[in-house]
């Protein structure tokens, strides 16, 4: 095999592993709200303001954030674009959450969910596995 085409197979390889630790990174995120203390639970209860609405809306966006990370793994070529959107729109969702405080360790799982993100699109738009996503794949 020629040097290029081990390269493509290494960073198809390396690609997928960091849409499993975004997945590994959700499931962290979310769990960690079951584990803060009781200092960070009242100030969070106190400066809330999201309505049921917001968390069918977040529910709707964890949702379609997984299947779009199911898209990235199996190199669906919509999965680029969805990505894409999800992170964006993750991105107005925060901003629109408001206020709210984090233990240390989920400040810090979260900030790895966002440079994860960030080296998935990074790969997406700048490397050779968007190729991927332009090839016909066989059902």
């Amino acid at each position: 095999m020629s040097k290029v085409l081990i390269l493509i197979m290494n960073l198809k390889n390396i690609f997928k592993k960091f849409v499993l630790l975004d997945l590994l990174l959700i499931i962290l995120v979310i769990s960690s709200v079951f584990f803060e203390n009781e200092t960070i639970k009242s100030f969070n209860e106190h400066v809330d303001q999201t309505t049921d609405m917001f968390a069918l809306v977040a529910l709707i966006y964890l949702v379609i954030w997984l299947v779009s990370l199911y898209f990235l793994y199996k190199f669906k070529k919509n999965g680029k674009q969805l990505y894409f959107f999800t992170f964006i729109f993750g991105v107005i969702l925060s901003l629109l959450m408001g206020a709210s405080a984090q233990s240390s360790i989920s400040y810090i799982v979260d900030g790895l969910g966002w440079a994860n993100s960030g080296a998935i699109l990074a790969l997406l738009y700048f490397s050779q596995i968007k190729k991927e996503f332009d090839k016909k794949h066989k059902i």
